[in-house]
């Protein structure tokens, strides 16, 4: 079993690198080294991981892998939250989502699980474990010291109704993804991997130590989701009747009907994010956000206008709760 790199603290948010999660990015980072155009963001990481597997490079486990007609989505890692914490990794608690669809779970495990221990996986993480507490720790810092999670709490006007987890993933560099899960095991959890993307413009090398600095609006976001969650469960019949509001993108794609309840609940957290930065950080920044959030929800901006109602009465409207009815009637009246 390898150490915890958990960071807790009183405000609800712990920041971490699993073991498990980092074993299986590893695991997926070495098996399609030679096939994507985007790499890990160079660091003395990457390149000790470079270095440490170089001799099973082409291990049985690896090959088999390549071999398969499809590969996993990079949001792999995210199944380790639900394995056993010692090897042989094993299933534990069912997710929600399918983070392997390449094959059989049970048989991608097995082949996992033989990579792990024939190339000392877990030597690997047990060496870095002072590194990933460092890393934790910097990253935690400049969540602290930003000061985003009061400003989140005072835009929606109440304490977080739960825990903020955040999992970093150092050799993922292509997206982040929220973690669902109904067990009891995470209740009052909200799950999100965070990747460490490249910044182009730092010119990084493997010889630049890692340097992990999450970004404030997709933390915002996902915190989002935490005090906005009762608003579709408290109007879903009325949302329902007008769900083909939320299925048609600002490029005019219609999305599937299953997708309304997900889509609708981006809409509204997207929103609310670029609202909280633009109070932070001034207008150009809010604008920014929501710009950016436009070329895929066609009502943000329409919408992230409409907030202003909210923002300008905060006098009327103590919580964001408390401005529901008048946002479910702005999208029952919406015409474009």
């Amino acid at each position: 079993m390898v150490a915890s790199n958990a960071l807790h603290a009183k405000n609800g948010l712990t920041v971490e690198i699993d073991h498990r999660m980092e074993a299986l990015s590893i695991f997926y980072t070495l098996a399609t080294a030679d096939t994507f155009d985007i790499k890990p963001t160079p660091s003395t990481y990457y390149k000790d991981l470079q270095e440490y597997f170089a001799p099973f490079k082409d291990h049985r486990s690896l090959n088999w892998y390549r071999n398969l007609k499809s590969w996993d989505g990079y949001d792999i890692a995210s199944l380790g939250l639900f394995l056993s914490d010692r090897h042989p990794l094993k299933v534990k608690v069912q997710p929600e989502g399918h983070y392997i669809v390449s094959s059989p779970v049970d048989t991608f495990l097995y082949h996992f699980n033989n990579f792990y221990k024939e190339c000392k996986v877990g030597e690997f993480i047990r060496r870095h474990g002072d590194l990933y507490r460092s890393i934790c720790e910097s990253a935690k810092g400049t969540i602290d010291t930003s000061g985003i999670l009061g400003d989140i709490q005072a835009f929606y006007g109440k304490t977080s109704p739960g825990e903020f987890a955040v999992y970093l993933d150092l050799l993922n560099n292509m997206g982040n993804n929220a973690i669902p899960s109904d067990s009891k095991k995470f209740k009052g959890k909200r799950m999100f991997r965070l990747a460490y993307l490249n910044d182009k413009a730092k010119s990084l090398t493997n010889d630049d130590a890692v340097a992990f600095t999450p970004q404030l609006n997709i933390i915002t976001q996902e915190i989002s989701h935490l005090f906005l969650q009762s608003f579709i469960p408290s109007y879903r019949q009325e949302l329902f009747t007008i769900r083909n509001l939320f299925l048609t993108t600002s490029k005019g794609e219609t999305l599937k009907e299953s997708q309304w309840e997900n889509e609708a609940d981006e809409l509204i957290v997207r929103v609310c994010t670029a609202k909280i930065l633009e109070q932070k950080f001034g207008k150009e920044k809010g604008s920014k956000e929501i710009e950016n959030q436009s070329r895929h929800f066609r009502l943000a901006k329409p919408m992230y206008a409409f907030f202003d109602t909210y923002t300008s009465n905060r006098n009327e409207f103590k919580t964001f709760a408390d401005f529901y009815p008048n946002l479910l009637r702005y999208l029952e009246g919406y015409n474009e």
